[in-house]
């Protein structure tokens, strides 16, 4: 899924500029054709056209080619991270998981089935980028602005925070993550109980919400 064709052609067409230039077309002609992907693959989510666990498979298939989940999680923890036995660490890590996919669904099904355009990107460092997106028809018919920091390691472009509604996700979940930890002495057990207790609440408001007729 990562459309290697694009990030050839922004290659091509960009021969002629710098080293910094064309690894931020690369960045955003991954955000162009994977987060695009993410959304359509919400419309059918939403629109309950298909089987609903083949389609949360897939979505949770292509948010791992398009999130660094795995990095996204030891920055939400911090400092933290370095404290934790092994065992608080891997059962906050698979519930972390579970929550941030969640996230993205609930925040990006706004945007479901409409179009994505990258608008431009800035170059933070060598590697690091914030690309400029708009999506047209989300909400109200209008035009939203959402922005991506992507990261280049060892080659492969990966997102590690989306910007919705002017919140930037992976920065509040570390804000709210550290403050659940510190007011619990340093413990990272308490901030999984936490997340698994906003996933439960989460499914038993799914599961009671009223179903589309599917016309």
């Amino acid at each position: 899924m990562f459309k290697s064709v694009l990030a050839a052609a922004a290659l091509i067409l960009t021969g002629a500029a710098s080293a910094q230039d064309t690894s931020a077309s690369e960045a955003e002609a991954f955000v162009e054709s994977n987060a695009q992907s993410v959304i359509e693959t919400l419309q059918a989510l939403q629109a309950g056209e298909r089987d609903l666990d083949e389609v949360r498979a897939e979505f949770r298939d292509r948010i791992d080619r398009l999130a660094d989940v795995e990095r996204i999680t030891n920055f939400v923890l911090g400092r933290y991270r370095r404290t934790a036995s092994e065992e608080d660490l891997a059962a906050f890590s698979e519930t972390f998981r579970e929550y941030a996919i969640s996230v993205y669904e609930t925040e990006l099904t706004n945007y479901a089935g409409q179009t994505l355009s990258v608008t431009g990107s800035v170059t933070r460092s060598p590697g690091d980028y914030v690309v400029r997106s708009e999506v047209t028809g989300g909400p109200d018919g209008r035009t939203y602005d959402v922005n991506w920091r992507v990261l280049e390691s060892d080659g492969e472009l990966q997102v590690l925070d989306a910007q919705v509604f002017g919140v930037w996700l992976a920065q509040t979940q570390r804000e709210q993550i550290l403050s659940i930890i510190g007011n619990n002495r340093g413990q990272v057990s308490a901030a999984t109980e936490a997340l698994n207790d906003r996933l439960e609440n989460s499914g038993t408001q799914a599961a009671d919400a009223p179903q589309g007729s599917g016309e």
